[in-house]
């Protein structure tokens, strides 16, 4: 909620109550709705009934950009575990609705409004992976580290076009083809002031040999289930394996 003045010929400057809901029933189900009165009861009494009749499911959810007016927002779905790292509405927006896991980048104007129906634009105009191949007339493929990076099909349209069909010059990147071709501002951290000085690299240089030793901890904990000496692993293995020899 907050207040809102308007000024008028005949009334002057007049003061109003805006206020702006979202409700859901965290599980894709979200809606939003803008009310003004003179009073803050009756902009929420009209809000109530406003969201009766604005109430959007969303049963899809990934990767996607979309904007409203001055403010642009990236969204990107993430594993299990992330999350909500975005803007305070947008993570409001997402725990009504139900999501847990995102990451939102929002360049431009960050007016309430603004990003509220830009994120709902978003959510409503996304597309499923059977839609998309039906629409480029290509296959959707997926590359994951886990798998090594090995293809797989998702989705496969009806009628696939050929490498003579496909224009050199046309967009076939699944991430380009969702973000319609903006790429996201990456800005570059600035180095923190101690890092100039002369104390800064006698430091560095100081603990250069201490360098990934909480990694070489966590990988012994991790294969042999101990801290212990590589010499020590060493050991252990030929003695197993004469064993494993008689």
């Amino acid at each position: 909620m907050k207040t809102v003045f308007n000024m008028k010929a005949n009334f002057g400057r007049t003061r109003r109550m805006s206020a702006l809901c979202v409700t859901g029933n965290k599980n894709g189900l979200a809606g939003f709705a803008l009310g003004k009165s003179p009073e803050g009861r009756a902009a929420m009494r009209k809000v109530r009934i406003y969201m009766l009749y604005r109430n959007f499911y969303f049963p899809v959810f990934h990767d996607f950009y979309t904007c409203f007016g001055k403010t642009q927002i990236f969204v990107k779905k993430k594993p299990k575990g992330f999350g909500l790292v975005c803007h305070r509405a947008i993570k409001t927006i997402c725990e009504i609705i139900g999501i847990k896991d995102l990451y939102a980048k929002v360049e431009g104007s960050t007016n309430i409004n603004n990003l509220t129906k830009a994120f709902f634009l978003g959510l409503q105009n996304q597309k499923t992976h059977q839609q998309l191949a039906q629409e480029k007339g290509l296959h959707v493929v997926e590359y994951r580290e886990e798998r090594d990076n090995f293809p797989q099909v998702i989705a496969s349209p009806s009628k696939c076009r050929t490498m003579k069909e496909i224009n050199p010059q046309e967009v076939i990147d699944y991430n380009e083809h969702i973000n319609e071709g903006k790429v996201e501002l990456i800005k570059t951290k600035r180095r923190p002031f101690y890092e100039y000085l002369d104390s800064w690299e006698y430091r560095v240089k100081k603990i250069e040999r201490f360098r990934n030793h909480e990694n070489v901890h966590v990988n012994l904990l991790v294969e042999h289930g101990k801290l212990t000496s590589f010499l020590n692993i060493e050991e252990q293995q030929k003695v197993v394996n004469t064993e494993s020899n008689e």
